[in-house]
């Protein structure tokens, strides 16, 4: 347990020390983006994205984000069998 708590906080942490540049916030496609978190097991980030995005002026598709993470995290968490949730 406290393995899956020093992950979660490294990735947290993780997201503060790189922020998101101009080209990070014009994807080809946002549920792309969402799938590849949900896919290799990171968080949902689209929070940090809307935040992050906003100083490009680049609104961020977050109904799509989503479905895409929710679809890359089942992928990742039948191949690993390791459901955080």
């Amino acid at each position: 347990m406290s393995a899956r708590i020093a992950a979660v906080a490294l990735l947290l942490s993780g997201c503060a020390v790189f922020p998101l540049s101009e080209a990070d916030c014009r994807p080809a496609s946002w549920r792309q983006v969402g799938y590849d978190d949900g896919y290799f097991g990171n968080i949902v980030q689209v929070v940090r994205f809307i935040q992050e995005c906003r100083r490009y002026g680049f609104e961020v598709m977050h109904a799509e984000n989503l479905e895409g993470w929710a679809d890359g995290y089942l992928e990742w968490d039948r191949r690993t069998g390791m459901d955080v949730n």
